[in-house]
């Protein structure tokens, strides 16, 4: 049974890339194996299928993960070779990374060995604090964003679909509507806020090492409204309780990044990579108890 998107992809840039199949479809794009036969190497091609194309809101989204992706050059992010459009069909190449992804590991192992989590989480913090000196916050961190390389044992961070680049001295500026994936999105991405800095990221990464040691997600409810108003208001139950075996110092430290305030967090990525790797957690950063919180309801936005 042949597959006319496929087709299509042959006919427009069969030339110079060998097709080798589907490896992976999501709700706006489909991604295929490919020889890249100028270079002599497997890449993963990503394609926005025609019939999403019209979309203007898809089709930017779309460029944007490219554009932003092709900019970052980093061990730990996913490397983007060649981007562009031809008789009507957008696409990227990208590298091929053969692991799957971490929420195909925790399926299989829902609770990870704690120096795999401590490795993981510092590779991923690494290449956030390398995104966000540059200005990227990537705003969807997740278990499905992070591939694992089969080759070279490593993470790697993928889909920047809905990163924004900051403007020089100025910080994220968003539009009153939550934007992310509910489990893991920040309170201030769960509430719109206007300001979304690189500490959101920190704490969607948080939520991320919580589930790698813990086996579960801090919150869950069931329609994604509740869901975000739990990140919001709730407290998750104890890593302590969940997993005794866990350090102490690890925990603290997961539990700082996992703060509602940005201004309790870790203040940048690289103190939280430094702090994981140290597996410290210094007193200091202690938040003192604040009033209960008040909040306005979220207008989730699908992504």
């Amino acid at each position: 049974m042949t597959d006319p998107l496929q087709d299509r992809v042959v006919a427009a840039i069969g030339h110079q890339y060998d097709l080798q199949g589907e490896i992976g479809r999501g709700g706006m794009s489909v991604v295929y194996r490919a020889r890249d036969m100028r270079l002599n190497r497997t890449v993963a091609i990503k394609v926005l299928p025609p019939e999403l194309a019209y979309d203007p809101a898809i089709r930017t989204r779309f460029t944007r993960e490219a554009q932003t992706s092709a900019q970052l050059s980093h061990a730990n992010i996913v490397p983007i070779y060649d981007v562009g459009e031809r008789d009507g069909l957008a696409y990227f190449v990208m590298g091929m990374v053969t692991g799957g992804n971490l929420a195909e590991h925790l399926a299989r192992e829902p609770r990870q060995p704690i120096e795999e989590v401590r490795r993981l989480l510092c590779e991923i913090a690494d290449a956030l604090a390398y995104a966000h000196v540059r200005g990227v916050i990537h705003r969807d961190i997740k278990p499905d964003n992070i591939l694992l390389d089969a080759d070279r044992g490593r993470a790697m961070v993928t889909d920047f679909g809905i990163a924004r680049a900051m403007e020089a001295g100025t910080r994220l500026t968003l539009t009153g509507i939550a934007v992310g994936t509910p489990t893991y999105m920040s309170p201030e991405q769960a509430l719109g806020e206007r300001e979304v800095d690189g500490r959101s990221d920190i704490y969607s990464l948080g939520v991320v090492a919580y589930e790698m040691l813990t086996g579960r997600v801090p919150f869950t409810a069931g329609n994604s409204m509740a869901l975000l108003l739990k990140h919001v208001g709730e407290r998750p139950p104890s890593i302590a309780e969940l997993r005794p075996d866990a350090p102490k110092a690890l925990r603290e430290v997961i539990e700082r990044a996992m703060m509602k305030t940005p201004e309790d967090r870790w203040p940048t990525a690289v103190a939280f990579r430094d702090a994981l790797a140290a597996d410290r957690a210094p007193a200091s950063w202690r938040a003192e108890p604040r009033e209960p919180v008040r909040y306005a309801s979220p207008r989730p936005e699908s992504a």
